[in-house]
């Protein structure tokens, strides 16, 4: 079954993990409580750049995968929507990092237009999609670290599950819209 994707179990379609979880509902179950423990600690602070980025997803995906951190090394798709080849996953990061350090991490803007701005950061780096799994929930929490940063903290509980999943769609075709009210209103604090 497995010929092409060393994440996953050799004879399953489930991902290789660290707890011997061979059923695919189970490892949802005990993966999203284990991930909710670690945020619950508190994410890596840094410098919004892949280093910090992987030190996030690492935290969170410590006690599950041997890969935790480790920059994906398979192309992937979701729903027809291609993500960042992987020999760019560095150089798109980078590229997130370098307009961050341009608008100065977001500080000093307004709501609107920080939500509007982190929109586009959120977006590209969802694109660019470093991880094989798990890279939704380590781009809240980076986009938590980024808001705190420049003023705006943030109330992730106020964001959609499925809303965020739509705005998420919608960012990958360069509509930032979506995205940019969801921050807004999780910015509302």
């Amino acid at each position: 079954m497995n010929g092409r994707d060393p994440y996953l179990h050799p004879t399953l379609p489930i991902l290789r993990n660290k707890l011997g979880i061979f059923d695919a509902d189970r490892l949802d179950q005990i993966e999203r409580r284990l991930v909710t423990q670690r945020i619950a600690e508190g994410a890596p602070t840094g410098r919004f750049d892949l280093v910090h980025l992987r030190a996030i997803h690492r935290h969170l995906f410590q006690d599950i995968y041997d890969w935790a951190g480790e920059i994906r090394t398979v192309e992937i798709a979701k729903e027809g929507h291609q993500f960042q080849f992987r020999r760019f996953i560095a150089v798109g990061v980078a590229d997130i990092h370098r307009r961050l350090v341009a608008a100065d991490f977001l500080r000093g803007l307004e709501r609107p237009a920080f939500a509007e701005a982190a929109s586009a950061i959120i977006g590209d780096l969802n694109y660019v999609h470093p991880f094989r799994d798990g890279n939704g929930r380590t781009q809240l929490q980076y986009l938590d670290g980024l808001a705190l940063r420049a003023g705006h903290p943030l109330d992730l509980s106020r964001l959609s599950p499925t809303g965020w999943l739509t705005a998420s769609r919608a960012a990958h075709d360069g509509d930032y819209r979506f995205m940019a009210e969801a921050i807004a209103r999780a910015a509302s604090v």
